[in-house]
């Protein structure tokens, strides 16, 4: 894997066709790294962008865009970059909000959570992820999900213990402005798109 993803050079081409898919607002890609020997954790804004073009463009291109090609792949842990490096989740979050609980615009609000585990590891896993997770992407940046503007975004984590278990799980960061009756209503939208019961827990 390359040092960094935040280089990547596109056609300046594309300017008219990126003019009809400008989205509402602007997003970031960030991703958190965990050492190897400590439990010390560094996060990274890697890619930004506003139109449809741009983000397929990197996605296309990101060495993550595979599950099995950064995460935890059944068999062992991935590290990356003279640190070592594990990537430990990739974040989709909207332009200038950081993916941390202390961000002002995400204090105060709260993450629903999506849990995808298996107590013996099933290769599928991967595809059925990845799926879900570009499906997760593109209608959050199309404002396509219930009550979608108060959502700052979205993280995919890796939580598998080598020998111990596998576990994977998408979190949907909300603002404070989300009522509670919003917030059941977009859980109930969740399940049956992603197969998956999501668990609420308050930001502090």
């Amino acid at each position: 894997m390359e040092e960094s993803n935040s280089n990547l050079q596109f056609d300046e081409s594309d300017t008219i066709e990126k003019d009809k898919v400008i989205l509402n607002r602007s997003w970031s890609f960030w991703e958190n790294y965990e050492t190897k020997t400590s439990k010390s954790y560094v996060v990274k804004e890697i890619y930004n962008f506003d139109d449809l073009i741009s983000f397929w463009q990197f996605w296309n291109k990101y060495p993550g865009n595979e599950t099995k090609k950064i995460f935890y792949n059944g068999e062992c842990i991935k590290y990356f970059f003279k640190e070592k490096y594990r990537i430990s989740a990739i974040n989709l979050f909207e332009k200038g909000i950081r993916p941390e609980w202390e961000d002002d615009k995400n204090s105060g609000g709260n993450i629903l959570t999506l849990e995808y585990g298996a107590k013996e590891f099933e290769d599928s896993i991967f595809s059925i992820l990845t799926e879900s997770w570009v499906k997760l992407m593109c209608y959050m940046i199309g404002e396509t999900l219930p009550y979608n503007k108060y959502i700052n975004g979205i993280r995919f984590v890796d939580k598998s213990k080598p020998g111990k278990f596998t576990s994977f799980r998408f979190e949907i960061w909300v603002n404070k402005e989300m009522k509670d009756n919003e917030i059941d209503e977009l859980k109930k939208y969740l399940y049956p798109e992603f197969k998956c019961m999501a668990t609420v827990k308050p930001m502090k």
